[in-house]
């Protein structure tokens, strides 16, 4: 699929419309949330409603599909880059997703509804930021975002007081995930010698389910048929072969299972879904949150609110070269600013800012982060927004082949940052990615 080779922004949110989708899957940690409606979710082989209300979460690179139930549904969608999260999660490879596959795993209603409120809460900022959703990368909004979605949601929690009995079904999930141990034609017997887990596989099979609601068994057949599934929707290799690869024993075996969640086989799954998926702007609307603010002011700031707040960030692009030919007034020339402490300097910019506050200030050159020299002065510059209740947001241009680099050249100057003046003066600071 080709929005799974794109490169994807550290944090994506989205209010849509649910119409028909394809079984998609991507490179980040996807939650859903239902505002208004009903829509149907299915995850590879199994399919459940979500109402008003409803929370989701899929792992990454999990198989599943969206698709309306009612017209009016309106859904929030927010992604996470699986590559990103690791930077700050480094045992992300580990955690498993889930609230509603089991009764080991499911928190209840009203929790449920705790985190909803939660996470809308966190990602408020990024809704709020324009009147057009963009793309936001911020460690004040993701980090706790993660750690509300890892502490709360993933399975592994029931088994936090028994860590012998984590690390033993953590050598068969790592294997069967991360190791694509399922694309064998193993039996679980010879699952659990390859594990080193000489145990009884009843035993085993139950604690899977317990873990995932499911049993051993079960999950094998799921990952071979999600397998399946990708490799129907991204290749155009013969059923046989399609069977062979992902660990069936046979392409009877293979068609016998496939058909069975499936009933119109694997052929014209792969014909509708590719159809579908060369029409995805078809398969949902996005919804401009203008629209879904005011009705959902429980959850998220009001529009009105929102726009009646003084900005309280500041644009700045500190990688883009100045261009002799612009007569643009938000061009900064820092090093005599700097030099001259130029109060009628500083305010020119202040006030500009507040004409336009969505306006990008642009340096005379890009900073060089290796010289202290640079560093020291973007300090003092910060120190001055700080003075006036305005907090910087940096820009990195998304379609930038340095994007990764111009970002940890931002962490740094927020670490060095930090370690002079306290991390409580970071508070507003972030990253936008254009």
């Amino acid at each position: 699929m080709s929005s799974n080779q794109n490169q994807s922004p550290p944090l994506k949110v989205e209010f849509l419309r649910i119409k028909d989708e394809p079984f998609r899957w991507s490179n980040s940690i996807e939650v859903v949330i239902v505002l208004e409606g009903s829509i149907q979710v299915a995850i590879a082989d199994e399919n459940r409603i979500l109402s008003v209300g409803g929370l989701e979460i899929f792992n990454i690179n999990q198989v599943h599909r969206l698709s309306h139930i009612h017209e009016d549904n309106l859904v929030l969608l927010i992604n996470i880059d699986a590559e990103f999260a690791k930077d700050h999660c480094s045992d992300l490879s580990k955690v498993w997703f889930a609230h509603e596959f089991g009764p080991g795993t499911y928190l209840g209603s009203e929790r449920v509804k705790e985190i909803t409120e939660a996470i809308c809460t966190l990602i408020t900022p990024v809704v709020n930021n324009q009147s057009e959703l963009r793309f936001l990368n911020s460690l004040h909004i993701i980090e706790p975002l993660l750690d509300l979605l890892i502490g709360n949601l993933d399975v592994k929690r029931i088994f936090e007081g028994n860590p012998i009995k984590l690390q033993r079904i953590w050598k068969i999930y790592d294997y069967l995930f991360n190791n694509h141990g399922y694309t064998n034609k193993a039996s679980l017997n010879e699952i659990a010698e390859m594990t080193d887990e000489y145990l009884n596989l009843d035993y085993l099979s139950s604690q899977f389910k317990l873990l995932i609601g499911d049993t051993l068994q079960n999950l094998l057949h799921y990952l071979r048929i999600e397998h399946a599934i990708k490799r129907l929707l991204t290749t155009n290799l013969s059923l046989v072969d399609i069977s062979i690869e992902s660990g069936f024993s046979s392409p009877r075996y293979f068609y016998q299972k496939f058909n069975k969640i499936f009933p119109e086989g694997p052929k014209e799954f792969r014909h509708v879904n590719k159809k579908k998926q060369e029409m995805m702007e078809h398969c949902r609307e996005i919804i401009d949150p203008a629209f879904v603010l005011p009705r959902h002011d429980g959850l998220f700031h009001s529009h009105e609110t929102v726009s009646n707040v003084p900005n309280k960030w500041i644009n700045l692009d500190l990688f883009g070269y100045y261009d002799p030919r612009s007569t643009s007034v938000y061009m900064i020339e820092i090093a005599d600013l700097i030099i001259s402490k130029s109060d009628n300097n500083f305010n020119r910019i202040l006030q500009v800012h507040d004409i336009s506050s969505y306006q990008v200030f642009g340096f005379e050159e890009p900073f060089d982060f290796t010289f202290n020299k640079d560093v020291q002065s973007l300090t003092w510059f910060m120190n001055q927004f700080s003075d006036n209740d305005i907090h910087p947001a940096f820009i990195v241009a998304a379609d930038s082949k340095l994007m990764s680099e111009q970002i940890a050249a931002i962490q740094r100057l927020i670490e060095n940052y930090a370690l002079i003046y306290g991390a409580e003066h970071l508070k507003g600071w972030r990253i936008e990615i254009r």
